[in-house]
């Protein structure tokens, strides 16, 4: 629409559209894409044409698990089965009976807000997170990535426990909500927005000069404990910084701006890709991580979604109308 409704007014909206998502299901789906080649594209290779190169960055044993919970409506047990289309384990994902799905209402309008109502999602308490098997269940995990889309009590405790585990764990927190200080320690990758960084740091934007200003934010949550900070800076790019290093990523440039609802999500699932990859060549370079999270959400909103539209590794240096084409 092209603007917001004043109080007792009713605007005219140009189009609507539902489609699955979440911040967790994007996430989950992101790292599964970001981790393989896409399985229905044609990879016409020479013969002895760069395998050794291209297996060599290939993770493709990832496997994703999703945990939560969808309610016994209309939308849950459907966005359980496209979870599950699309590569991920929902073993981990409750059907709740009497409960709501999680529902966001997002515009491609800058100017309005976006939506949430949490539904399922605060049926989860602190005591659903106590042993890591109920993370993992029963597998043996290399990072949990979490959102903060359930009760505060409830995702410290699943910080808490698998810090305990020695498992990474990655938040973006978002919705933003503080956290108590001892939670900060357990947290390896904490991945937000300037927003949110602000919000969580209660450093007043006037104090950020800059690009440098995030320098501040960012020591922050490292004197928090956090080891690894990232804030993403939509245009502008990314800001990163840990115990030895810092520095900043420039955005994709010349791109075509649709929909950015779902580039956090794609940020991350980029982000976690690299760290997957570098985990198993023992080689961490968290510029690389964060400039493969800068692309990843430069292919997310070029087109409207935020779950269909995010790439495969194969397809991260690959335009969305040049993906259009060869599709």
């Amino acid at each position: 629409m092209d603007r917001l409704a004043d109080d007792g007014e009713t605007v005219v909206a140009s189009a609507f559209s539902m489609a699955p998502g979440g911040k967790g299901s994007n996430s989950a789906v992101a790292v599964h894409r970001l981790t393989r080649p896409n399985p229905g594209a044609n990879q016409l290779l020479l013969d002895g044409e760069a395998t050794e190169e291209k297996d060599a960055g290939r993770t493709d044993d990832v496997h994703v698990r999703m945990v939560g919970a969808v309610g016994a409506d209309q939308f849950g047990p459907e966005l359980k089965k496209n979870l599950d289309a699309c590569g991920v384990k929902v073993d981990g994902v409750r059907v709740v009976e009497g409960e709501k799905t999680t529902i966001a209402n997002t515009s491609l309008s800058r100017r309005t807000p976006g939506l949430i109502y949490p539904g399922v999602n605060q049926s989860f308490t602190a005591s659903d997170f106590m042993i890591v098997d109920s993370i993992g269940g029963g597998v043996k995990l290399d990072m949990i990535i979490y959102q903060l889309e359930l009760h505060r009590e409830a995702i410290e405790q699943a910080i808490e426990t698998a810090g305990h585990a020695g498992i990474d764990v990655l938040l973006n927190p978002s919705p933003a909500f503080g956290l108590i200080p001892d939670i900060y320690p357990y947290i390896t990758h904490l991945i937000m927005n300037e927003t949110e960084a602000m919000l969580l740091s209660e450093i007043e934007p006037d104090d950020i000069v800059h690009q440098t200003g995030w320098t501040k934010v960012a020591d922050h949550f490292l004197m928090l404990g956090v080891k690894k900070v990232v804030i993403t800076l939509g245009a502008k790019g990314a800001y990163y910084a840990t115990e030895g290093t810092r520095g900043d990523v420039e955005a994709e440039q010349n791109l075509q701006v649709i929909d950015t609802s779902g580039a956090g999500d794609s940020f991350v699932g980029g982000y976690t890709a690299e760290y997957m990859n570098s985990k198993r060549s023992g080689r961490w370079d968290i510029k690389a991580a964060v400039q493969k999270g800068c692309k990843a959400s430069a292919r997310v909103i070029e087109r409207i979604g935020c779950l269909e539209p995010i790439c495969w590794a194969d397809e991260i240096d690959t335009p969305a109308t040049s993906r259009d084409l060869a599709t």
